[in-house]
């Protein structure tokens, strides 16, 4: 049976709700799944717009978890305790960042050049470095093994194209 627009009822948006036995983890970065389509208030989007993002940023402790950071300038940027957990990078310039202490758990680093950066300390659970380049002069955090078989590709200090 066709009714009359008049008559239907009017929708109200959905609310994302997160369960109580989740509120209070212990990992601020492992946080419930987003919730697509709605406002940034509503989805525990991080509201990162505040920040300057680009080339010398100073950008130390600053809430980058779930940021969509794709193709962005970072060269010479100061992320020392940044969260960007979960977060997209893809093709990113790091060259000479500071990320010492930063969470890059489970963040999207494909093919993001972190020729000559400091990751000492990093958290890198789960992060995917696939054709990431690295240098020499870049820092690793202790254990973190071999760059080549987590992803990486060695580039030489001299052959490294400045972007």
């Amino acid at each position: 049976m066709l009714q009359s627009p008049t008559s239907q009822k009017k929708r109200r948006p959905l609310m994302a709700k997160i369960p109580a036995e989740n509120s209070g983890m212990s990992n601020p970065c492992r946080q419930p799944a987003l919730y697509l389509g709605l406002p940034a208030k509503y989805s525990g989007i991080p509201n990162f717009m505040q920040y300057r993002i680009g080339p010398g940023a100073d950008l130390q402790g600053a809430a980058l978890s779930y940021a969509d950071l794709r193709w962005s300038n970072f060269r010479g940027a100061n992320l020392r305790d940044a969260k960007l957990c979960d977060s997209i990078l893809w093709g990113c310039v790091m060259n000479n960042a500071d990320l010492s202490g930063a969470d890059l758990s489970y963040a999207d680093l494909t093919g993001v050049d972190l020729v000559g950066a400091n990751l000492t300390s990093t958290k890198l659970e789960g992060t995917c470095f696939l054709g990431a380049r690295y240098s020499k002069a870049t820092r690793f955090p202790k254990g973190f093994g071999d760059p080549q078989e987590r992803g990486l590709i060695n580039l030489e200090s001299e052959t490294s194209c400045v972007l």
